[in-house]
């Protein structure tokens, strides 16, 4: 990593051209251009956006892990400590907005992104070179993650429009086949324990912060992890919006409310209103399993948390609501593929992993939406359902003993 810019290199400077001047400004014209969309993000409505949107304050607060991973010169690191300090500050006295809440709390926490990106674009528009580039691409790695929150917000507006009755019936029906109330279990386990409740809507909300710290040792170079990340997350991401349109549901809060009726209603498409399509395959799912597996060349209490992370996105996702026990089945072999896909060790190597984690997730979906009365048999279910988890994790131990 450049720190600074010794002698020979200000020299380089100063025989530039008139031309090279001009090229020159088109990474810090991008800079100035992507910092602006950041503090847009963040400050418009009066700092609507952050205190309204979860996940937006864990994107931000990601972008300053990103930066400082980078082990930025100590006046670049002074510099966006004080800008940092200074937004808290006019945050917290000023804007009007604050409370001693959690949500406040975190938006705090994302001047230091804002910060990180202002420092960031100050020194794509000063510098020049290769010192100008990698600032620019620590800036625009710090900030994919916010951009990708406004895009995803976008598109699960588009399919709540596209697809006003949803088939959380079908998937209710499915679940039904285990033959135990998993999801009222689990809603009520999480509910019960206000410490337990606390940690799952935490870990529910700052998977962006999880994804960029992982992005962040990615890029710092140190040890090569077997999934590349972002293509891994985004492109993931991307991908589920379309299968959400193959059978778009919302999930059991959204539909029953807090009381789950013990028997299953009548198969019918439902009304759910605004709530989001995004049900099969759970992406929270996907991501923490992605997260565990990337980790699996760190050290132990590394893989630990990421253990932890995937024990409180299971409680979450069923505990609060949002998922059904099958949406979680059907988000394994979806990361697979996308592991498989992504390996760093190239995707040729890894064709069977692909083949099989795509058409076990196709499956599931088809089998949710048409082959519902499958569901009717308790061996159906737990077969279908242990042998997805069982051949999930073989193919991709092999994944990661080749990287």
């Amino acid at each position: 990593m450049v720190r600074s810019v010794d002698s020979s290199t200000k020299s380089e400077f100063a025989v530039v051209t008139g031309a090279d001047r001009r090229v020159a400004l088109v990474p810090a014209v991008l800079a100035v251009t992507v910092l602006c969309g950041q503090l847009y993000l963040a400050a418009g409505r009066n700092f609507a956006t952050i205190l309204e949107t979860p996940f937006l304050p864990y994107c931000l607060i990601g972008a300053f892990a990103i930066h400082f991973w980078t082990r930025p010169g100590a006046v670049e690191r002074w510099c966006t400590l004080a800008l940092a300090i200074a937004g808290t500050v006019w945050f917290a006295a000023f804007s009007g907005r604050f409370q001693l809440n959690w949500p406040c709390s975190i938006a705090c926490g994302s001047f230091f992104g804002l910060a990180s990106m202002t420092v960031l674009a100050a020194q794509t528009v000063r510098l020049r070179g290769a010192v100008q580039k990698e600032k620019l691409d620590t800036l625009i790695a710090g900030s994919v993650f916010g951009y990708a929150a406004l895009f995803i917000a976008f598109i699960l507006n588009l399919t709540t429009r596209l697809h006003p009755q949803t088939y959380d019936l079908y998937l209710y029906a499915a679940d039904a086949g285990f033959r135990l109330p998993l999801c009222a279990w689990i809603t009520k386990l999480v509910g019960d324990s206000p410490m337990l409740l606390q940690s799952c809507s935490v870990v529910y909300e700052s998977l962006p912060l999880a994804v960029s710290l992982l992005y962040a040792y990615q890029r710092s170079g140190k040890r090569q992890l077997p999934v590349n990340v972002l293509p891994a997350f985004l492109g993931g991401g991307a991908a589920a919006y379309v299968l959400y349109n193959i059978l778009p549901a919302t999930g059991p809060r959204y539909v029953f409310g807090r009381t789950l009726p013990s028997n299953v209603p009548a198969l019918h498409l439902v009304s759910v209103g605004d709530a989001a399509r995004n049900a099969v395959p759970s992406m929270h799912l996907a991501c923490a399993l992605l997260i565990l597996w990337a980790c699996r060349p760190l050290g132990k209490w590394v893989r630990a948390v990421a253990a932890l992370y995937l024990a409180l996105t299971i409680l979450a996702t069923i505990g609060f609501g949002e998922h059904y026990v099958v949406d979680l089945i059907a988000a394994v072999p979806y990361a697979l593929a996308l592991a498989a896909v992504c390996a760093t060790n190239g995707w040729r190597n890894n064709w069977r992993a692909i083949a099989s984690g795509a058409g076990v997730t196709l499956a599931w979906i088809v089998a949710l939406r048409f082959g519902t009365f499958l569901f009717q048999s308790a061996a159906f279910t737990w077969l279908a359902s242990t042998g997805t988890i069982g051949m999930c994790l073989f193919l991709r131990r092999n994944i990661l003993i080749k990287n």
